[in-house]
């Protein structure tokens, strides 16, 4: 594969190789030649698999146009092969680009990490499990309250107050539990979402 500019080169993977760490300064972005790339990331010790690159795929580059460090890493899947391009050739191509475009581009950039912290923001306490239910009990029963004289809504809310109940049993049941994972999503801002009667 040809890469205008100079100094690419192909790296040679074998499975389970790590192409770069999570923290890692972004000194090159990568095109999968051959083989399968996969992204990760661990979190409170559990491995997340962010996704996984095939042929022709590029990757890598984020850290080079907002100059972040590496957000995860990536390890072949199997053996693979990869181009590597070094930051400077990156760098050299956006500089050469219309200033809008650059801008647009360290935009695009920040939304996809905002996504990926927000991907990160997921349930992974007992407590944050049972915030969620909360959260969402309460965003169906203000569903249910704008038609509340309706036969299903009543029965559908009957039908919360019961699930909240046992909601409050089941917190009191975990009040003792030691859980090794910290709370990623806080208690629920029901505030902003309290039903109109």
């Amino acid at each position: 594969m040809f890469i205008e500019g100079g100094g690419a080169k192909k790296k040679f993977l074998q499975e389970g190789d790590v192409l770069f760490r999570e923290g890692d300064p972004g000194d090159a972005a990568f095109i999968v030649d051959s083989g399968l790339i996969g992204i990760y990331k661990v979190v409170e010790g559990e491995e997340i698999e962010l996704g996984t690159l095939k042929a022709g795929e590029l990757f890598g580059e984020m850290a080079i146009v907002d100059g972040s460090k590496r957000m995860a890493y990536a390890v072949a899947k199997e053996e693979s092969v990869v181009v590597v391009i070094p930051a400077t050739t990156v760098e050299n191509r956006l500089a050469k680009v219309d200033p809008f475009l650059r801008a647009l581009m360290k935009i695009l950039v920040n939304n996809l990490r905002s996504v990926h912290q927000a991907y990160m923001r997921r349930a992974r306490s007992v407590n944050d499990y049972m915030n969620a239910i909360r959260f969402h009990t309460q965003g169906f029963r203000m569903y249910l309250m704008q038609s509340k004289d309706s036969p299903l809504s009543a029965d559908g809310l009957d039908k919360l107050d019961q699930i909240d109940a046992l909601l409050i049993e089941l917190r009191a049941s975990f009040k003792d539990h030691p859980d090794p994972r910290g709370s990623a999503l806080g208690e629920p801002d029901l505030a902003r979402r309290k039903p109109k009667e």
